[in-house]
Parts: C-alpha cells; structure tokens; sequence
C-alpha cells in the first residue's frame, strides 16, 4: 500500500462528479470520530475503524483538517484530536523551532520551494516546522506533528545516514513492516539510501514520501559526530535536477554552519 501523497499547491478545482462533496462527507465524519474520541484522541488505525475509510484516505483528510487548524496531533504520540477552538492551548512550541525559523524563512525564499525542520524521535522522524516558498507548486510533504518511519523523507534520511551502522541498521529493520506504505520503499532500499547520502554528504529521497516530489536534505551534527536535527528542501521532480540539488545541499550546509540553538 502507498503512502498518500501530501497536497499540491495551488490545488486546481476540477470536481465535475461529486467527488468534492463526498470528500467532504468524509472529512466531516473522521472529525465527528476525532470529536467523540475527546480528550485521547485517535489513531489513524482506529479512525479507519470507526469510520469504515481506508488509511490512505484517513491520512490524506488529516492533512486537510491539520492544514485547516480543525485537527491538531497529540505530542509524543501517533494520535490526533479534534481542535475545536482557536483559543484552545496547544503544546508548547519546540525549543528548537524559534532559531531555525530564519534560517528556514531564508531556504524558502532563495529556493522558491518548501522547507522542512526535522527531527528524531525514536525510530520515527517528527517535522517541527514548514516554511513554504514563493512557486507556483508547492510539495507539501509534511506539516508541523507529522511523524513517519525515519529515512523515508529526505530530511530524515540526512539524520540515519548519520547514524552509526549499528544503529541507523537497527532502525531500518525496526521499520520494515511499515515502508512498503511510502511509494513501495523496501528496507533494503533504505540502506542503499543510507549508504548514498554518505557517500554524497547530503540526502536525496524521491517518489516515497510524496509521488512526484524530490527532496534534499541535511543533518547538522553535535561535537560527537550525531545528528540533531535535519533541514530539506522539497519540489516537484522537475524542479531538482542534479545540478539544483548540489546547490540546494549547499545553501543548507551554509545555513546550518551558522545555526546556533
């Protein structure tokens, strides 16, 4: 099963079928369940459950209602609830968000394309923050909560690369039964992905996460040589031949010399 592909940006209105009013049916019912479900929330597999929707759409609908500020994940799970009100507390922001956000802003505005900060969380990478560029298409790959097996994306590529063997190895295999959901990823090809964003010191993940988009990401490491965080920059395919993506890998290995927590 595939993982679905995040929205583009802008999104042409092209319903002449109903399709649109039966997306919305949909939306409305994986909120009602998010409603019911309170304070604990849901994850995707319940939510498919109770409403008798496939995960991919679950997972599509989320990023709408996500996007729209209907929906917002609990911290340090895979669950989601229904957020009602706009005066309605949300966690704490990430400490590490507020430095980044210059340096993010400034990725966007020089590549024209989206901008992702990233983190680990286990085995799993967690987006912290999206900064969207001035082009007419966005990828929108992931949002601020989102979580995913590590390395499907770029940016949590560029942190298991960083990885040591042991460990970066571990986590694949830890992970295998999910990433056959992201574009057919297998765990064999997640360690032919480790080993060429080694070899080429910046990661470049196509065709998993999101269908069509191509991203290229960086880790910036600790005195120790381990990961903190990764900065990545993703655009449709056409956008990152692979002269762009040298260039990209530099602007963001500048950015991140100068990063300071």
């Amino acid at each position: 099963m595939r993982h679905p592909a995040a929205p583009l940006l802008p999104m042409m209105d092209t319903d002449t079928n109903g399709a649109g009013p039966r997306t919305l049916r949909r939306g409305l019912n994986v909120l009602a369940a998010l409603r019911d479900a309170g304070e604990a929330g849901a994850s995707v597999t319940e939510l498919a459950r109770v409403t008798d929707i496939r995960r991919p759409t679950i997972y599509r609908l989320l990023d709408a209602l996500l996007d729209a500020g209907l929906v917002m994940p609990l911290a340090g799970t895979k669950r989601y609830r229904a957020h009602w009100s706009a005066s309605s507390s949300a966690a704490d922001p990430d400490p590490r968000i507020a430095p980044a956000l210059p340096m993010l802003r400034r990725l966007a505005e020089r590549t024209g394309d989206a901008v992702f900060l990233v983190v680990r969380d286990g085995a799993d990478s967690l987006s912290l923050q999206r900064e969207i560029g001035s082009y007419p298409v966005q990828i929108l790959a992931t949002y601020a909560g989102k979580r995913q097996p590590l390395g499907v994306g770029s940016g949590g590529m560029a942190i298991l690369a960083a990885l040591p063997d042991e460990q970066a190895f571990a986590i694949v295999d830890r992970n295998e039964d999910r990433l056959d959901e992201y574009g057919g990823m297998t765990a064999a090809e997640m360690k032919r992905l480790i080993n060429n964003t080694r070899s080429r010191g910046y990661s470049v993940v196509g065709n998993h996460a999101v269908r069509g988009a191509l991203g290229v990401g960086c880790a910036l490491l600790d005195p120790q040589g381990l990961p903190q965080l990764a900065v990545s920059v993703t655009a449709i395919i056409e956008r990152m031949p692979a002269t762009r993506q040298r260039a990209i890998a530099g602007w963001i290995q500048d950015e991140l010399a100068h990063y300071r927590p």
